[in-house]
């Protein structure tokens, strides 16, 4: 029973651990982009309106890149929850048929 008890948490470790893997890969993507942008905008000579609006362009990227980290860590945290659940429903159901089984009457041989 023990087992069981630890499998799910260990699970949710390795979930999470793949989200904060995908966390910094996307951090690591982000942080090249713009500095691949900045290089671009260097050789192009860019003035100050165009700093500016590459300084919106990659605060809304932030944002939606953010927005995209919440949605699957919610989506991580859901499954989780629905795992749990399920585990319970299932215990229940173990649980009412020995109730079933210890109060039907006795099979007559």
């Amino acid at each position: 029973m023990e087992q069981n008890g630890q499998q799910p948490q260990e699970e949710i470790n390795s979930l999470n651990l793949s989200y904060e893997q995908f966390q910094q890969q996307v951090r690591d993507r982000r942080e090249q982009e713009q500095q691949q942008g900045r290089i671009a905008l260097q050789r192009a000579g860019a003035d100050n309106s165009a700093e500016k609006v590459r300084s919106l362009i990659n605060t809304m990227q932030e944002l939606v890149q953010e927005l995209s980290m919440t949605e699957n860590q919610i989506q991580v945290q859901a499954d989780a929850q629905l795992r749990q659940i399920r585990k319970l429903k299932d215990r229940a159901a173990a649980v009412e048929a020995e109730v079933r089984a210890s109060v039907s009457p006795p099979a007559v041989h």
